[in-house]
């Protein structure tokens, strides 16, 4: 049933890939119409998940305060780019080992501002997993921009993105 050559299990891959993808762009897109990008929205968010949602983690809280919420604005502003780059990326399989690593990271902040709330962690943790399944194995060499790469330039010489 399941392939067993590297070229069909990264086309298995390919779908939780695009999946993770849309996912992202999806949120992105309704995170861009409800003005969460902005400094404002940045800081209702984190009030939410802290205070309304009940979650963070104990010193996951302080860095967040320490840092973001210091400069809501211009981490709102990164906050916009990199979720887009990281659900184009998905979605188009342009740079998936990079793509799929900054998804996985993401996903790992999200874990650590929700834990202890409301919401049901394990989203999270799944989540994670599909990231890092995406990043490692290459899934953009199947029905992704990272097989015209290959083809045009070779291997990547940086070893974590062969």
């Amino acid at each position: 049933m399941f392939p067993d050559d590297a070229t069909g299990l990264r086309k298995v891959v390919a779908l939780l890939r695009i999946t993770l993808g849309i996912l992202i762009l999806v949120t992105w897109a309704d995170n861009l119409t409800k003005g969460t990008y902005s400094g404002g929205g940045i800081s209702g968010l984190f009030e939410y998940i802290f205070d309304e949602n009940g979650g963070g983690v104990a010193f996951y809280r302080a860095i967040i305060e320490g840092t973001i919420l210091q400069a809501p604005a211009a981490f709102g502003a990164f906050q916009l780019v990199a979720e887009f780059l990281i659900g184009a990326g998905l979605l188009f399989g342009l740079f998936t080992p990079l793509a799929g690593s900054g998804a996985a990271f993401f996903f790992f902040n999200l874990f650590l501002a929700y834990w202890g709330g409301q919401e049901w962690i394990w989203t999270y943790v799944l989540l994670i997993v599909s990231a890092v399944v995406v990043a490692l194995t290459r899934s953009g060499r199947a029905w992704g921009i990272d097989t015209w790469l290959l083809a045009r330039r070779g291997e990547p010489g940086l070893k974590f993105l062969r």
